[in-house]
């Protein structure tokens, strides 16, 4: 027994359109559809009439109406094209008039030169009057029926215009069938009951123009919403980033440490994959939120003099245990010294760092090389793999987020396929062509074609000395930051390396560890303190006390403007998640070595 509830409406109902349940904008883009229809009958309308005419004229017969029905249609035809003019000219001042003002003054106009023309077209074979020869009569009537009959399906997207039209040109016609057709008429009238069909015509017509249209606002809004979604997700990205670096930082601070610690060998493989683990974990953090905040319009590229040969050497540094790690070479073909690009050093580093990174991922054995080669007077960075190769029909997709090869998959740290989109929106930024060439089990090259520099001031990356991760340092350091998890990752790691490490969570403390005669002869600080200190400010002030001390930016932001002024001004900024490798090399540029007498130096 099926139950029935009362109370359940139909499930699938669609929603009832009609004119009124229109937004006005969509009414009024209608209304022009309907006026341009409008404005071409009327236009055609005296050329129609030039066969007929010609035949009365061929028959020595020229009626007195026929005159004037020529003479009211090119009337019509000026009045029409001279208020469509005005027509076009109020959509375009459109921002000061709303739609619904404009549709509440423009429809009536619309609706009387529609009438106007309905009475025009009908009256055609009355202004021949009855005196003509049948056949005559007979082609003016058809003629005119015909043109009623294509407007029921091209007027009709304003349903209240055709009406006009309609209604005005069959009140002519009943009207004007007795006088044209004297002996006949009984006989025609009864046949205007087939006008009716046009006018369902119409009706079905008008309703596929509102399901055009309502399926087009729909789109509209879906997409507006769709965008919306999309900044929102990315602006709390964007903004969050600092947060979400932060305990990536420390995690991966600790994992080193844990590392370093261990004495135990059946743990060696568990923290080396620990390691690995921490390390994909911050380069998904990275390409996440870079990807986020490229694509919230939060970056943007300044390009300048950038040579080539330091920028490349940094990053094979960087990445060379990354892929030792792995049992993988990575090797530099360095450009010449004086090869130099027009390019953002930031958003640069950022690609060639991506693409290493990407083919060392992805390639299982072999390895990979960084080369730069000359091509079409521009410098081409290249990064050539030996991993797994991309198909033909993937490599329109591959600079997408979260696309990844097939044959890729197999590696083991595939990740989510957010390096090469980063990479994408880059290289987009600052206008470089970016290209791929692969053969499947063979190996990939990506490139970046960037042009010369125009400009003889040149940015040189730091080169980081080559990474000893057992130790090997001596020397003092200042680490100023707030959040407890990261600043016992710094004070564990650091102590690891064999350094005196102190953290402070805020200007006041860091200045107590200087008066109680700790002289640091590196000084880390982070940019964005809980304190409401500006970081920057709190470097400057440090570098007064202890000029002989190296210091660096660390934050986990992209671009600020205390971020900017600082890399103006010539100080090194590390953005989070700092890798261990990169500490360690930079810490023994800064640090005197192990072999070396230290001498006190006081602040």
């Amino acid at each position: 027994m099926v139950r029935e509830d009362a109370n359940i409406g139909p499930m699938n109902s669609e929603r009832v359109l009609s004119w009124d349940t229109l937004a006005p904008a969509a009414q009024l883009q209608l209304l022009g559809n309907s006026f341009m229809r409008v404005r071409d009958g009327c236009t055609v309308m005296p050329l129609l009439g030039l066969p007929g005419l010609a035949w009365l004229y061929s028959l020595g017969l020229w009626p007195p109406g026929i005159t004037l029905w020529w003479g009211a249609s090119l009337l019509l035809v000026g009045a029409v094209w001279g208020v469509w003019g005005l027509w076009q000219r109020a959509l375009k001042q459109r921002d000061s008039h709303d739609a619904a003002t404009l549709l509440a003054v423009w429809l009536p106009r619309v609706q009387a030169l529609a009438a106007l023309y309905g009475a025009l077209v009908m009256s055609s074979a009355a202004s021949a009057g009855p005196d003509t020869p049948f056949e005559l009569r007979v082609v003016f009537i058809c003629g005119s029926t015909l043109v009623v009959s294509a407007h029921a399906a091209h007027q009709s997207a304003a349903l209240v215009v055709f009406k006009r039209f309609f209604f005005t040109s069959y009140a002519v016609s009943l009207l004007s069938v007795p006088y044209v057709f004297p002996d006949h008429w009984p006989y025609l009238l009864p046949m205007h009951l087939a006008f009716g069909v046009f006018f369902r015509n119409a009706s079905i017509s008008h309703q596929f123009f509102l399901s055009n249209v309502d399926l087009t606002e729909r789109f509209r809004a879906a997409k507006g919403e769709a965008e919306q979604a999309l900044a929102v997700k990315n602006q709390f990205l964007a903004t969050a980033s600092h947060d979400l670096r932060q305990p990536v930082h420390a995690v991966g601070l600790l994992a080193e440490s844990i590392a370093l610690r261990n004495r135990d060998p059946a743990l060696d493989a568990t923290l080396q994959n620990l390691r690995q683990g921490v390390q994909s974990l911050q380069w998904m953090c990275n390409a996440l939120l870079d990807l986020s905040r490229i694509e919230a319009g939060a970056v943007q590229a300044r390009p300048q003099a950038v040579a080539l040969a330091p920028l490349l050497r940094e990053v094979a540094t960087l990445l060379g245990e990354s892929a030792r790690t792995r049992g993988l070479v990575l090797r530099l073909r360095p450009p010449p010294a004086s090869a130099r690009v027009q390019a953002d050093p930031m958003l640069l580093r950022q690609c060639v760092v991506n693409l290493v990174h990407n083919a060392l991922r992805y390639t299982q054995r072999g390895g990979v090389l960084l080369a730069v080669r000359r091509r079409a007077g521009h410098w081409q960075v290249e990064v050539w793999d030996t991993g797994p190769g991309v198909a033909a029909e993937e490599r329109e997709r591959i600079f997408s987020p979260f696309t990844r090869s097939a044959s890729a998959r197999v590696a083991d740290d595939a990740g989510y396929g957010l390096g090469l989109a980063v990479v994408a929106r880059c290289a987009e930024l600052m206008d470089a062509p970016l290209g791929l060439v692969s053969r499947l089990g063979r190996g990939s090259r990506f490139w970046l074609r960037l042009p010369p520099a125009t400009s003889s001031a040149v940015v040189v990356a730091p080169t980081p000395a080559t990474v000893a991760r057992q130790g090997g340092l001596q020397g003092r350091c200042l680490v100023v930051e707030d959040d407890p998890q990261v600043a016992a990752g710094w004070q564990q790691l650091l102590q690891d390396w064999g350094v005196q490490v102190r953290c402070a969570a805020d200007g006041a403390e860091a200045l107590g560890w200087l008066e109680q005669g700790f002289t640091p002869q590196a000084i880390f600080c982070d940019q964005r303190l809980r304190s409401g200190e500006s970081g920057f400010a709190l470097l400057q002030r440090l570098q007064a006390l202890c000029p002989d001390a190296a210091l660096a930016m660390v934050s986990g932001e992209w671009d600020s403007p205390a971020l900017r002024q600082a890399e103006e001004e010539g100080y090194l900024v590390l953005r989070k998640p700092v890798a261990p490798e990169q500490l360690h090399a930079l810490l023994r540029q800064w640090l005197p070595d192990s072999s070396e007498d230290y001498k006190k130096n006081s602040c």
